[in-house]
């Protein structure tokens, strides 16, 4: 996936109509960003653009992550155990250096350059992820639930 990808990746979650359940391929490639990053940046923004939103904001983020923390961990080790499976089957010969090299690389691309993505929203926008929009539409959405996702590949439901 490239960098570009990431931010696309986070908005094709928000744009699912509210009918669509999200692909479990593409949750898990979803479960992999550095959320703890992403929220980071966006209160860091906020705390310049909206400042009487920031504690808000922050308090549904911790809530969230209180939600979800095990099972994206859990999800980030099947996607790791499952590329590594596919790099060692691709390329055979690979010391095992190469190989975590590899995976890191690939695992480095859902956290690289948040901070930079979020830092190039417009104003008017990022000011309405903070004034409740980012709570209200992104992280309440069901595809943002990983424990739900977990429980799909898990149970087939």
């Amino acid at each position: 996936m490239r960098k570009a990808g990431i931010a696309a990746l986070l908005m094709a979650c928000c744009l699912l109509a509210d009918a669509e359940q999200m692909d479990v391929a593409t949750g898990i490639q979803l479960a992999q960003i550095d959320f703890d990053s992403y929220h980071a940046a966006l209160l860091e923004r906020c705390r310049t653009l909206a400042p009487d939103s920031a504690g808000a904001l922050a308090a549904s983020m911790a809530q969230w992550k209180a939600k979800n923390a095990d099972a994206l961990a859990i999800l980030r080790q099947l996607y790791k155990a499952q590329l590594e499976r596919n790099i060692r089957i691709s390329r055979p010969r690979l010391s095992d250096a190469e190989a975590e090299a590899q995976v890191g690389a690939v695992l480095e691309l859902f956290a690289s350059g948040l901070k930079e993505k979020v830092s190039q929203v417009p104003d008017d926008e990022t000011r309405s992820s903070c004034d409740g929009g980012y709570a209200e539409q992104t992280l309440a959405r069901p595809d943002m639930d990983f424990n739900a996702l977990l429980m799909r590949m898990t149970f087939g439901r």
